[in-house]
């Protein structure tokens, strides 16, 4: 009997500081709603590693498909990944940290998204559906920001 394939993805977490229209300066996070085919649920930038890249390369490739955003510098890579049961089978996530200057409106594909909103951390925590994607929030935060998420800036 074979082992099955190991689907390879990564979960990229977009965060701001800047004030956009109608958003007022701060701490900011992208949130992405999937469209109904998907499953209608908010998370981060998600994709597939294809089979020519690594990780970091899909942490890259992935956030610019899906927003079109330009970004302030490289993937951070938070060091954690978990393994999952996805769609498709057997799946290993990689979780990164992107910044950008402003508050874009990201270029959804129809395909795959119908929404997004840029949400204070502890407002798009609570929209999340899957616990990995909570961790993921809390570890690129800290990553990001420097504390813990809910912790006293001061």
């Amino acid at each position: 009997m074979t082992k099955p394939t190991l689907n390879r993805k990564v979960q990229c977490w977009i965060f701001s500081r800047a004030a956009g229209p109608l958003i007022p300066a701060g701490e900011r996070c992208l949130l992405l709603k999937t469209n109904d085919a998907r499953g209608a649920f908010w998370q981060p930038v998600t994709g597939t590693v294809e089979d020519d890249e690594g990780y970091f390369e899909a942490a890259c490739r992935e956030p610019l498909e899906e927003t079109g955003f330009e970004f302030d510098g490289p993937p951070v890579d938070s060091g954690f990944e978990f393994d999952f049961t996805s769609r498709f089978g057997p799946a290993r996530e990689r979780i990164y940290a992107l910044t950008v200057g402003n508050v874009p409106t990201p270029k959804l594909d129809p395909r795959e998204h119908q929404g997004f909103q840029w949400l204070r951390p502890d407002e798009a925590i609570k929209l999340l559906r899957f616990p990995s994607n909570v961790d993921g929030l809390k570890m690129t935060y800290k990553l990001v920001f420097g504390r813990e998420l809910g912790e006293d800036p001061g």
